[in-house]
């Protein structure tokens, strides 16, 4: 399960509205301050990302929550989005090349649009894929579990110190 925490900022019912911040990718490495990328991550404005999951534990607003979306799922619909269409490409591709071209003498033309149309149908096939309601169900949010703050206030600090 890939997690996030997230604060819940409205309750409606057994809905719940939650709001995470958007985190970058070059903004928590240890290179931040010497790394270009680090330095324009730290200069873009923070980003939030709102949803609205149906949830029935007992949540008040301003909780901190931890959502999470399966692994998974997530990588199978990726692999989908990206892959059919690549393969569709290859394969449309090919065939053209094979047959409209070498076979039949057209032109080289027809053979990429063969590629093309077959391109954009391995994309077609992945968006039905992805709407369907079971695929649709699998990638839902879900709220995992309530964050526990009170270990923090009760934790002693350490110091450290290097020689």
């Amino acid at each position: 399960m890939i997690e996030e925490t997230a604060r819940v900022t409205r309750i409606q019912g057994d809905l719940v509205d939650v709001e995470s911040v958007v985190k970058s990718g070059c903004s928590s490495c240890q290179q931040v301050d010497t790394c270009g990328s680090g330095q324009i991550a730290k200069g873009m404005s923070t980003r939030y990302l709102k949803l609205t999951i149906q949830s029935s534990l007992p949540l008040n607003v301003g909780d901190e929550v931890v959502i999470a979306l399966p692994e998974n799922k997530l990588l199978s619909a990726a692999m989908q989005v990206y892959i059919l269409p690549l393969i569709g490409l290859l394969i449309g591709g090919a065939i053209g090349q094979y047959l409209l071209v070498d076979k039949w003498q057209l032109h080289e033309l027809f053979a990429l649009l063969l590629a093309a149309v077959a391109s954009l149908s391995g994309f077609l096939f992945a968006r039905y894929s992805q709407n369907r309601p079971d695929t649709q169900k699998a990638l839902q949010v879900k709220i995992l579990r309530k964050c526990d703050n009170s270990h923090a206030a009760n934790a002693i600090g350490v110091n450290i110190h290097n020689k």
